[in-house]
């Protein structure tokens, strides 16, 4: 319990954190995932992190990059998607609202050894190029869940007008 709850004073609702993320893909129709191993779960999920509140979104988008896959310079696209909702990370109650921008970019070997973020390093175990066709249309352990589906249907159509609305 914490001091707050301890005094009796109400926790008010947790604020909106917003957060970047690329989808990056490649010529051949492959896109570049981050595999995190958390205590409850596995998840894969596209490079991207908080925005800093002095940061636009291609500024947080860049450094992120830079950050979890070792290539700060690459250009980014218009925005594809958007997610919201609340998990837990890392013992806290986060709500979050994620932006998705789309990324072309030749396949690279990506490198997070240079991230300078406290324990996350930790819980990246693995940064791997999936063929998008080789991913599940619906499946819990990617983030979104829909991924697999969202990810043929944008190469089918092509960017949306407007971003689209993922679920979780």
């Amino acid at each position: 319990m914490g001091k707050r709850e301890a005094l009796g004073v109400e926790r008010g609702p947790t604020p909106t954190r917003e957060c970047v993320r690329a989808l990056i893909l490649s010529p051949a129709e492959e896109v570049l995932l981050i595999h995190l191993i958390l205590p409850d779960r596995d998840l894969w999920i596209a490079p991207g992190g908080g925005v800093a509140p002095d940061e636009s979104h291609e500024q947080a988008l860049h450094r992120e990059l830079l950050e979890e896959v070792g290539r700060g310079d690459l250009p980014i696209g218009p925005q594809i998607w958007v997610r919201d909702g609340t998990w837990e990370w890392l013992g806290e109650t986060i709500t979050q609202r994620e932006y998705f921008y789309l990324v072309h970019a030749e396949r690279f070997v990506a490198d997070s050894s240079g991230n300078p973020v406290p324990g996350e390093r930790e819980i990246m175990a693995e940064l791997r190029w999936w063929r998008a066709a080789d991913l599940p249309l619906h499946s819990s352990d990617f983030a979104p869940a829909l991924l697999g589906s969202l990810i043929r249907d944008l190469l089918e159509k092509g960017a949306p007008a407007l971003p689209i609305e993922t679920g979780i």
